[in-house]
């Protein structure tokens, strides 16, 4: 890994198909993936972008996402499923 230790990740998440747990603090999602990277040997920065119909995501957990840094994009309901990739560049 060491030389992509440092790099930003990107995360693009499907989050029509992958949605926040109802259990879950919204405000904690990008917090767990850092964490998750960090103990993978990532350290550098992380951008989240969630794709899905956000008419469907309730609005506290659209502002509580945003509040932490995800970029929210809507994708209408009915359009072909993307394929989704975490990367580190």
């Amino acid at each position: 890994m060491g030389e992509y230790a440092a790099a930003k990740t990107s995360v693009w998440w499907d989050i029509e198909n992958c949605a926040v747990p109802r259990s879950c603090d919204p405000q904690l999602i990008v917090q767990n993936m850092s964490s998750a990277l960090a103990t993978a040997g990532y350290r550098g920065p992380i951008s989240v972008s969630a794709y899905g119909d956000t008419h469907q995501i309730a609005h506290n957990v659209q502002h509580a996402l945003s509040s932490t840094g995800v970029s929210l994009h809507h994708v209408p309901a009915g359009t072909e499923p993307l394929l989704l990739l975490t990367y580190g560049q």
